[in-house]
């Protein structure tokens, strides 16, 4: 091992001999020209890493671009993707169907009674916050005669139609009314539909509100009452509808025709003046006038006399009589026949009292009525103008 390490000794001596002498070292200028060529190399690395970082990615998604086609068109957000509008809903309709039980508890309003044609006692029914009556015999004057369902404003919701009378009066006035609910609940008085009038309808029968809104109301030109049948009233349907502000006729006649049953005669007398005849008798003349105010023919109209008996017909003036009056006895009637509508006749008649036959002066009556083709009374709304009164006297 001594030989072997004396040996390379030897060798590096030798290399160290040979090779130093032929390796000059750099100056300062080559020193700085190595530096200088260094950095140039160092920044191009920099450079070229550069762009290389931002190269490669966008080559990368150039490349998958290429592989998978063009990109997609980007799609509308789906309602789910999308805040949902906020939509407001409408209030909701009130409903306003409201029972009897309700109704009868209930404080309520009702369009004026003395918005109807003017009758007699019209202005004691009560309207403003009243009480319904469900008793027919009972001393309410508003009486609930019934009640029926529907939607009359077509709002979507339900409406409740009375039909509802004042019991004082003799044909008690009626009408038919219909109510709703507010936001609250509160009952409120939508509008009248439907009333009695002056001439007719006199009655209303009952009312029923259809499923398209309409309203019908059954009525009758004559009301019953002692002497007078419904059955001989003309009955007829008429229907309404709301408009937004009242109820107006859509359906059904206007109007009525003449009733057979039904008349309206009146009748009128001068005094009656007895003057001196010669010897002991007097005499003198009532002018006598006969009117059929309505619009339907009377079949036959009698006039009647409430004479004293001293007092008798005499003179042509009785010939439009159908009795011979001549021949007649007391009580006396005289039989025109058949009045044609609105007929207006006058009659002279001379009455005659009797020789020797002593006469205060006083009162006596003339008095018309009709009957029918069948012999029956025709009915008289106001009778009050079938009788005059006259007075006789001694001139």
């Amino acid at each position: 091992m001594p030989d072997f390490d004396a040996q390379l000794d030897a060798e590096f001596s030798k290399y160290r001999e040979t090779m130093l002498p032929a390796i000059a070292p750099d100056g300062p200028a080559a020193v700085r020209h190595i530096v200088r060529r260094r950095r140039r190399r160092a920044a191009v690395a920099v450079a070229v890493a550069l762009v290389v970082a931002v190269t490669v990615p966008v080559a990368g998604q150039v490349g998958l671009r290429r592989d998978s086609g063009p990109a997609p068109a980007t799609a509308p957000p789906t309602p789910s993707d999308s805040p949902s509008p906020v939509v407001s809903s409408p209030p909701a309709v009130p409903d306003g169907r409201i029972d009897r039980a309700e109704l009868l508890a209930a404080t309520v309003d009702l369009p004026a009674w003395d918005d109807l044609p003017d009758r007699p006692n019209n202005k004691v029914c009560a309207s403003r916050g009243v009480r319904l009556s469900g008793d027919p015999v009972g001393t309410d004057t508003n009486l609930l005669v019934e009640l029926d369902y529907g939607d009359v404003d077509r709002d979507g919701a339900t409406e409740t139609v009375i039909l509802v009378r004042c019991l004082f009066g003799t044909r008690g006035p009626a009408q038919v009314v219909a109510f709703d609910r507010d936001a609250a609940g509160r009952i409120i008085t939508l509008g009248r539909v439907a009333a009695t009038a002056d001439p007719a309808p006199e009655w209303l029968i009952g009312a029923e509100v259809r499923a398209d809104g309409v309203t019908r109301v059954a009525m009758a030109d004559r009301a019953p009452g002692v002497g007078w049948p419904l059955e001989q009233s003309q009955r007829q349907w008429r229907g309404y509808t709301w408009d937004g502000q009242r109820f107006r006729q859509v359906e059904g006649p206007r109007a009525f025709g003449p009733n057979p049953y039904a008349a309206d005669l009146s009748v009128s007398s001068s005094n009656l003046a007895l003057v001196r005849e010669p010897g002991d008798s007097f005499s003198g003349t009532i002018e006598v006038r006969v009117r059929n105010a309505s619009a339907g023919e009377v079949p036959e109209a009698v006039l009647s006399f409430g004479l004293p008996w001293q007092l008798r017909p005499v003179g042509d003036g009785w010939d439009r009589c159908r009795e011979n009056m001549r021949e007649a006895r007391a009580p006396y009637q005289c039989t025109l026949g058949r009045l044609a509508p609105h007929a207006d006749i006058r009659l002279t008649l001379r009455l005659q009292r009797a020789q020797g036959v002593p006469l205060s002066s006083g009162k006596a009556t003339v008095e018309i009525f009709g009957t029918g083709a069948d012999g029956s009374g025709l009915l008289e709304r106001d009778r009050d103008d079938n009788q005059a009164t006259f007075t006789h006297y001694y001139r």
